[in-house]
């Protein structure tokens, strides 16, 4: 085992390489008018969030509880362009400060290894080019919950743990999924008694101890995962429709089709998602030569552990219940996401009106274990190589920085790409106008037009971007949620979430009707201008209290 002295230097080392790839892929996407916003596909921010009434997801599936809720409460207190930058790169640096943490005893080359590659991989930067980086959150505090379950501490201190890094995963639902079967997974297949992948020390517990140390784990996680189960026992099949299962499906996005495309971490089902670099031979290649190996770390780590360990190099002598599940982690999820799509793809279908598992059919998300066990096999295994053949220090940083820039090369245009789509912009003085108009009587409800989900509007760039204006309004806000995805020359409605009443409010040749709308409890409509969609026909007792370049906001009179 590594001195204190020596594993501290090893996590300061993995917190440098941490921050360095952190702002190689997003420093350039915190430039920008302070006071700004992010409008970016799922990724949307406010200047002025509140604690409104759809802060707990209203009629609609609790995506983003309890997101919005600490957003908003965190920009009471601090400025709201800083708590937007924090919510952006808090997950890389989550994830890699993690990693480094759970390598420690291993030397300053895996934590190194282990963070760079954790954070620059296709996995990571896909979700990134959706937009979805708080869920990213899950996957970031993956580490920090293997390493609190592998801690040598007493249960009682074990929970706690758990609890503290459960928190960030669970502020959306599938982080807080993510982290419950991290924690119940990794309690009854390795236990306590170590603290990363790889830690020579298994400890006497038997099965029976572990199962119950993983239900007492899973409990802090249940704790924190309460304000968006609540939220979704009022509506649990909002959005459960079979065609959510075809529509977020794995994809091929490179030369290796489905299959290889996942295994190479990668085949997020959003084309606008997808790195021209993974059409690239070349990358192609570097990708496949990290996962084989990862694969042959595995084999090697395993097999040292079956050797009795010489004098001296205990610590890095890999457990094998500690190795075969980092293998299992990515070997399952890898099969698991790719028989999803493929062969049980029917049966994926007809599950997802059962209550719970639509927040599962966006199955790219799960890629996450699968990139954080690759990241960590090669990571540990370069250093027992090292360790093995007694290469100098030198030669050991050479190839650590060696493996994390094959690891950014495997996604070599994701800089730019980030640098060029992500990044704050400048909402209109007219923001603020509207705002103010709506939120100054919180009674009865708002409607908000064009009838789709995403807008598009010059000011704001060429991305898509889910409508932000329900984070800023106090009152309840109806609208559309229901999502039409594009892909292999199909339409698929991806719907159940928007209210019957609607229909007529999807072409021009509809009509905004004065008593339809004060029956469902509408006061007042705000119609986004320039934004993609047809707004229906006005009913001409409807008042324009706002008219500008951007909004127009209209009421709707008392009978």
């Amino acid at each position: 085992m590594l001195a204190p002295r020596h594993t501290s230097w090893a996590v300061l080392a993995g917190l440098t390489v941490t921050v360095l790839v952190t702002a190689l892929f997003l420093g350039t996407s915190l430039r920008g008018p302070w006071d700004g916003v992010y409008l970016f596909r799922d990724f949307v921010t406010v200047p002025d969030p509140v604690l409104g009434a759809n802060t707990l997801g209203g009629d609609g599936a609790p995506r983003a509880v309890p997101l919005d809720a600490v957003v908003a409460a965190l920009s009471a207190v601090l400025p709201a362009g800083l708590v937007a930058r924090l919510l952006l790169v808090s997950p890389l640096l989550l994830v890699g400060s993690g990693m480094s943490v759970l390598l420690r005893r291993h030397g300053a080359v895996a934590t190194s290894v282990g963070a760079g590659l954790a954070i620059a991989n296709p996995y990571a930067v896909e979700r990134l080019l959706l937009g979805q980086s708080p869920s990213l959150l899950g996957y970031a505090m993956i580490p920090w919950l293997v390493a609190a379950v592998r801690s040598s501490q007493p249960l009682s201190m074990r929970v706690l743990l758990v609890l503290l890094a459960a928190v960030p995963a669970a502020l959306t639902p599938v982080g807080a999924v993510m982290a419950g079967i991290t924690v119940v997974v990794t309690a009854l297949v390795v236990g306590s008694r170590g603290d990363g992948v790889g830690s020579a020390s298994l400890g006497p517990e038997s099965l029976g101890q572990r199962a119950v140390a993983a239900v007492a784990l899973l409990a802090p996680v249940a704790l924190v995962s309460v304000p968006w189960i609540a939220a979704g026992l009022a509506n649990p099949t909002a959005g459960a429709v079979p065609e959510g299962a075809d529509a977020f499906a794995v994809r091929s996005d490179g030369y290796l089709a489905v299959a290889g495309s996942v295994a190479t971490l990668g085949g997020v089902w959003a084309e606008g998602a997808w790195l021209a670099s993974r059409d690239n031979g070349f990358v192609t290649v570097l990708s496949l030569v990290l996962i084989l190996g990862a694969a042959g770390a595995w084999f090697t780590l395993r097999g040292a552990w079956q050797r009795p360990p010489r004098s001296g190099d205990r610590h890095v002598v890999a457990s094998r219940r500690s190795v075969d599940l980092a293998g299992a982690g990515y070997a399952v999820t890898v099969v698991a996401v790719v028989a999803l799509a493929g062969p049980l793809l029917p049966v994926w279908r007809a599950l997802q009106v059962v209550p719970g598992l639509a927040l599962m059919r966006d199955t790219h998300r799960w890629l996450g274990w699968a990139a954080l066990a690759v990241a960590a096999l090669l990571a540990v295994g370069l250093a027992q190589a090292l360790r093995n053949l007694g290469s100098t220090r030198l030669a050991g940083a050479g190839l650590a920085v060696t493996l994390v820039a094959l690891g950014v090369l495997t996604v070599p245009d994701a800089p730019g790409r980030l640098a060029r789509e992500l990044h704050p912009v400048a909402v209109p003085a007219e923001w603020g106008q509207v705002v103010s108009v709506v939120n100054e009587d919180p009674e009865g409800g708002v409607l908000l037009l064009p009838w789709q989900p995403f807008r598009q509007v010059d000011w704001a760039g060429s991305v898509q971007f889910l409508d932000p204006l329900p984070r800023a309004l106090e009152p309840e806000v109806v609208h559309a949620r229901d999502l039409l995805v594009r892909r292999d020359g199909q339409e698929l409605l991806v719907g159940g979430e928007d209210p019957a009443w609607t229909d007529q409010l999807r072409t021009a040749d509809g009509q905004l009707d004065a008593d339809v709308l004060r029956a469902e409890g509408i006061t007042r409509v705000v119609i986004w201008l320039g934004s993609p969609g047809e707004v229906p026909q006005l009913d001409a007792s409807l008042t324009t209290v706002h008219e500008g370049e951007h909004w127009i906001v209209l009421e709707v009179p008392a009978p």
